[in-house]
């Protein structure tokens, strides 16, 4: 019996390119979620997996000492946090991947995408409700 290979790299093609004006953003937001969390990496998405720490120790004396992450664990989440980089610019413009390249992880770069793209879908809804 031989089994299919589960492609982790791509989105579905169900999962459009987000428009530039936010004409589609409440489908490609719905759709993108639904698939990134079928990798299981929404939680690089949604902060509710941060990048490990070292754990702080206060000596007898007063010294902090901060021990460096776990390996393993900071292994992974690189790893988690480099495919989940890779699907968003899959699927969004590149102007807006420009725009949101500096910022410090995936969960910063979506909430950046979710402000701008919910007012500009909202602004294209408004424009549409008045038949301009």
């Amino acid at each position: 019996m031989s089994t299919v290979p589960i492609t982790t790299d791509t989105l579905p093609s169900n999962v459009p390119k987000l428009d530039i004006k936010g004409a589609n953003w409440a489908i490609f937001s719905l759709r993108f979620q639904i698939a990134v969390e079928a990798k299981e990496l929404w939680k690089q998405f949604d902060g509710t997996t941060p990048r490990p720490v070292g754990v702080a120790s206060t000596a007898p004396d007063g010294t902090v000492t901060i021990s460096p992450p776990d390996p393993d664990a900071l292994a992974q989440w690189l790893k988690s946090e480099g495919l989940a980089k890779h699907l968003l610019t899959q699927h969004i413009p590149d102007s807006t991947v420009l725009r949101i390249w500096n910022l410090t992880n995936v969960a910063a770069m979506w909430m950046e995408i979710m402000h701008e793209y919910t007012e500009k879908g909202a602004y294209v809804q408004t424009d549409v409700g008045n038949g301009l």
